[in-house]
């Protein structure tokens, strides 16, 4: 039993560490991809208003960024715990209860993100002939972003998925109440 336990908390100690490694691999792609944006939209708008002359290819290159921003945010987000939700219904359950809302909702996001990587890198392959208009590259290769953030997210998702339980706090509709108020 004790070889079991200590198989278990191993593996998940890997994932974790993996989990790590590919969420600062994530938070580089992020960086990059928005100082590129700012670089190439920067450009673009001192050519066509200083210079009077358009960069053919900035439109697609910010598209391409954008998109590796997207999806590489939404990998950073979910690892995170920071993408929105309406949590009133689970607020209700009791923390027993809020712990089986949690693992359902991550089992169903770990369906979404296995369909999300399986299919697109089909369709990565797909695109692998075609090129981008005035960028000259596969289509596959900014589409990537997909496929590879899918997976992403299942490795973070399997982290939730096999460690302890998460306490997810709820705030209360009066102390909700305060904080609008506050703001107002």
């Amino acid at each position: 039993m004790h070889s079991v336990s200590n198989v278990r908390s191993r593996l998940l100690a890997l994932l974790n560490l993996l989990s790590a490694y590919a969420d600062t691999l994530c938070r580089v792609m992020l960086f990059l991809a928005c100082f590129g944006m700012v670089a190439v939209i920067g450009a673009q708008v001192f050519f066509r208003y200083v210079l009077n002359y358009s960069l053919f290819w900035s439109e697609e290159l910010g598209r391409v960024l954008l998109v590796q921003l997207t999806f590489f945010g939404a990998a950073v987000a979910y690892r995170a715990g920071a993408h929105i939700g309406v949590d009133t219904v689970v607020c209700r359950l009791s923390p027993a209860g809020r712990n089986v809302a949690a693992r359902l909702t991550h089992m169903a996001c770990l369906f979404l993100f296995v369909v999300m990587a399986v299919y697109g890198f089909k369709f990565a392959d797909f695109l692998s002939v075609q090129m981008t208009t005035t960028l000259g590259v596969s289509k596959r290769i900014p589409f990537l972003a997909v496929p590879v953030s899918g997976c992403i997210m299942a490795l973070h998702c399997l982290c939730f998925l096999c460690g302890p339980p998460s306490s997810t706090p709820c705030v209360s509709t009066s102390d909700r109440q305060g904080r609008e108020d506050s703001r107002a």
